[in-house]
């Protein structure tokens, strides 16, 4: 099966520092097949002929320990449910010229709390359009000189669980290059 980890917090202002051929090395060393990593910031599509996700995201985690010097949390999702994700397109309503980057964040389980969709943060700087799968979808809206509001520590705080986010074009450009 295939999948696609999403490691957070690794290579981010020179904290937990890994190279992506170091980072390739460590999973095939789990025995995984077909790994390629996608930018800098801990993105990673292997092949397994283990299916139990917790499992999975238990043993590259635990290695990943050693080789960044401390915990990384790991998102572990199928190249299915990405590909479905991409099908689905929650963005599909949003006109191209809305000044908005899409989000896509990964929940290490499901919200503690749910709130009605769409809302708001309350600086207005994100926007929740839809949560599924333990997955959500948002928008970053403009404020200020050009900045774009960035969901991760705000999804974090309002849903109660860990998570990690990446924008929509590298979701996409993962699937295409699978």
């Amino acid at each position: 099966m295939k999948y696609a980890a999403f490691l957070r917090g690794i290579n981010v202002g020179g904290h937990k520092s890994i190279k992506m051929e170091d980072l390739s090395q460590m999973f095939a060393s789990l025995g995984f097949k077909n790994i390629t990593t996608h930018i800098q910031s801990g993105n990673v599509v292997f092949e397994s002929s283990k299916k139990n996700n917790a499992l999975l995201t238990q043993r590259i985690e635990k290695e990943l320990c050693s080789l960044a010097g401390g915990e990384v949390s790991v998102f572990l999702r199928t190249m299915e449910e990405l590909e479905d994700m991409i099908n689905k397109n929650p963005f599909r309503k949003i006109r191209e010229d809305v000044l908005a980057k899409r989000y896509v964040t990964f929940l290490s389980c499901e919200p503690k709390s749910k709130s009605k969709l769409p809302f708001l943060s309350p600086k207005k700087d994100i926007e929740v359009l839809e949560i599924e799968n333990q997955t959500v979808f948002s928008l970053g809206l403009a404020f200020g000189s050009g900045r774009f509001g960035f969901p991760n520590q705000w999804i974090e705080k309002e849903m109660g669980v860990s998570a990690t986010t990446r924008n929509w074009t590298m979701i996409v450009k993962m699937l295409s290059d699978a």
